[in-house]
C-alpha cells in the first residue's frame, strides 16, 4: 500500500542541492576575487600635516613633542611632517590639488622635505620639476 504514496524528496535533499550550487557561485566568485589585486594608496603628506596640526590644537597639547608621546610617534617624525606647514601657499596649494588618497608616491613627505627651506620661487620650481607640469 506505501507505493500508492506520492514521494515527496526529503527537506533537507532539497536544502542540500540549494547548498551545493550556492557554495559552487561562492567558490568562483573566490577565484575571480583572488586575480584582483587591491588599489594601493598613499596619504597626501600635506593633508597629513594639516590633520596633525588641527589634532594638536583640539588636543591641547603643549608641544610637538607631547603630541608625539600620546600619538605612539617619534617626536622627529611629528616635526618632520609638521614642517611641511611651512611651503609657500602656492606649493600648499598645489599639493592640497592632488587630493588624497594619492594613487602612486609621485609625492612623499621625503621628497618635499629639502623643499620646505627653499624660496618661494625655487620651490615653484622643484615643484614643477616633481610633477611634471605647472602649479
Amino acid at each position: 500500500m506505501r507505493d500508492n504514496f506520492l514521494q515527496l524528496p526529503s527537506p533537507m535533499a532539497e536544502r542540500t542541492l540549494i547548498w551545493d550550487v550556492f557554495d559552487y557561485i561562492l567558490e568562483a566568485d573566490r577565484r575571480r576575487m583572488g586575480r584582483m589585486k587591491p588599489i594601493r594608496t598613499y596619504r597626501n603628506p600635506i593633508f597629513l600635516a594639516w590633520e596633525w596640526a588641527e589634532a594638536m590644537e583640539a588636543g591641547n597639547f603643549r608641544s610637538q613633542r607631547a603630541f608625539a608621546k600620546a600619538s605612539g610617534l617619534s617626536h622627529a617624525r611629528v616635526s618632520q611632517v609638521l614642517g611641511l606647514l611651512r611651503l609657500c601657499p602656492d606649493a600648499r596649494k598645489a599639493l592640497d590639488d592632488l587630493g588624497d588618497p594619492l594613487y602612486s608616491r609621485k609625492v612623499t613627505e621625503r621628497k618635499l622635505r629639502p623643499i620646505v627651506n627653499l624660496q618661494k620661487e625655487k620651490q615653484a620650481l622643484r615643484l614643477r620639476e616633481m610633477f611634471g607640469s605647472p602649479i
